[in-house]
């Protein structure tokens, strides 16, 4: 993992995608924005006040990448397993209902938000199409990773094997204990289930689940060569001066942002 500061804000990034030539993309940190109190400071949530602090958020964040005329398309998610392509027709839509984007177009941002869930950013560097993923345990359960590759091969021929992907910052399994009902979701998708999640459940009857690991599988399930495949193992709860976390504050807590785009 590749930790950044520009212009007093900082962002992760992953190695791996950091060798691709004409992509730009970052996994926001809460340290640097305009934001206060629980939110402080890089908040991108809407919520409780804070859509026009998100705005201020965003340009501070454009200038420290030095994407002031990429246009960010921010998708309204809801753990959906719907997957929105950008193009010219589609590129003003509000995408409502959508958890992962898609897009071949030079000059476009496509992010996702996270506190705690799994961001998911991809791109295959011979098509030149890339896309960034929402996953928590809704859309690890339904498999959004692999119907996303699946998706970028039926539109624009993307073969899995060219791919490269990151997994960004997110809950670790230490600190994420979900019910038998998650497991259950889960685990059927998985060619190796043992190794994202506890083999016994607690004495509160609950198990730990790996998301990272989880997504991991989907994703190699889904072609995707595991070398070409950046977890970066940050764990989102674990690190409050560093990250938003919704299982850590509770539901009134911020967002980051997460996104990557065809340099223009």
């Amino acid at each position: 993992m590749i930790k950044a500061t520009k212009e007093e804000i900082t962002f992760c990034k992953s190695k791996k995608l950091d060798t691709v030539y004409g992509v730009s993309h970052f996994f926001s940190t809460r340290e640097g924005g305009v934001s206060t109190g629980i939110f402080r400071s890089l908040n991108f949530g809407t919520h409780h006040g804070e859509a026009e602090n998100m705005v201020n958020n965003l340009e501070i964040l454009r200038t420290a990448l030095r994407a002031e005329n990429e246009r960010f398309i921010i998708p309204k998610q809801t753990h959906s397993d719907i997957i929105a392509v950008v193009d010219h027709y589609s590129i003003d839509d509000a995408f409502e209902n959508t958890d992962a984007v898609i897009t071949n177009l030079p000059g476009v941002m496509v992010c996702v938000k996270t506190a705690d869930c799994v961001p998911i950013l991809i791109v295959d560097p011979v098509k030149r199409v890339v896309g960034a993923v929402h996953a928590g345990w809704r859309g690890t359960a339904q498999n959004i990773p692999g119907k996303t590759i699946e998706k970028m091969w039926k539109v624009f021929g993307c073969n899995p094997l060219d791919i490269v992907a990151a997994i960004g910052p997110c809950i670790s399994q230490t600190n994420y204990e979900v019910g038998s009902e998650v497991i259950q979701a889960i685990k059927s998708h998985l060619n190796s289930p043992e190794k994202a999640i506890d083999k016994k459940e607690n004495a509160e009857g609950k198990f730990h689940l790996n998301l990272t690991e989880a997504n991991f599988q989907l994703l190699t399930q889904a072609g995707l060569k595991g070398e070409n495949i950046d977890p970066l193992y940050r764990c989102t709860y674990a690190n409050s001066q560093e990250f938003y976390s919704a299982r850590r504050d509770g539901h009134k807590t911020g967002r980051m942002l997460n996104g990557i785009g065809i340099i223009t």
